[in-house]
């Protein structure tokens, strides 16, 4: 009997341990929610007092993306190269991370970066905005802004990672006459990134940053009409996606450094 006693003291005990838990993480996420919402109030008023409008759809509690390392992945290269080679195409590595894949006598070359490059293609298309297109889709790339006439021209598409847009990797096909002449750009694969640490900024720090240098710098804007995460292709030996905030106005799109805090044109 005297067991059973302690044993229910024991459940109690530890049922209101629970509940004391429970009531700390909710006040501690109510006070989350009460400083974000004064920081964002704060922001705004800032943002009035410099004449500079901070549109009311801007979603001021909006996340930071997560820095990523993409892993180097041959068969995603053989298959860019082979679209852009027209056949099944050959490696050969050629010293310090880069390989030459080769098919149908013409060659494009890739980085250990994620940067690739082709030239004197000629390879026959029987639509080159059709070609562009169905390349850009396959490969994870945006719609491509394309400018041809008469079958030459060019087609420009930035690559987007979990329906993100990364800044510094795109691609750009180079047509002449109905034929795929060059091509240059870069592309991550994410099926092996890992998750890396690194400092991250929240979007009203952005907004700050952002607010003081059109201050000091002078730039003109009046409005700033959109915010989000993006990411940047930090590339080298071994790439990294790195967040940037990029911010919207009603002149030019701006991009902060989650890491520095710099503020650049895109």
């Amino acid at each position: 009997m005297e067991t059973y006693r302690l044993k229910n003291i024991a459940i109690v005990i530890l049922l209101l341990l629970n509940a004391c838990l429970l009531l700390m993480v909710g006040q501690q996420h109510f006070q989350s929610l009460r400083t974000q919402r004064r920081s964002a109030a704060q922001l705004r008023d800032l943002y009035a007092a410099s004449q500079l409008v901070l549109d009311d759809r801007v979603e001021l509690d909006r996340k930071p993306l997560d820095i990523l390392a993409p892993a180097r992945r041959a068969e995603t290269e053989q298959a860019i190269a082979a679209a852009l080679l027209g056949g099944e195409a050959i490696s050969t590595s050629q010293g310090g991370g880069i390989y030459s894949y080769e098919a149908n006598e013409r060659t494009i070359q890739f980085r250990a970066g994620g940067s690739f490059y082709g030239s004197r293609l000629d390879l026959p298309v029987e639509d080159p905005a059709e070609f562009a297109e169905a390349f850009c889709s396959r490969f994870g790339y945006e719609e491509p802004r394309i400018q041809l006439e008469g079958g030459s021209g060019s087609a420009v598409a930035g690559q987007l990672v979990r329906d993100v847009p990364v800044i510094n990797c795109a691609v750009e096909l180079y047509f002449e006459e109905g034929r795929l002449a060059s091509v240059t750009g870069a592309h991550v694969d994410l099926q092996d990134a890992v998750l890396q640490p690194g400092d991250s900024m929240s979007c009203v720090t952005a907004l700050l940053r952002f607010l003081d240098f059109r201050n000091t710098s002078g730039v003109v804007c009046s409005e700033v009409t959109g915010v989000r995460c993006v990411y940047q292709l930090q590339s080298a030996s071994s790439p990294r996606l790195l967040p940037v905030w990029e911010i919207a106005t009603d002149t030019y799109t701006y991009c902060v450094d989650c890491a520095t805090g710099e503020v650049y044109t895109q």
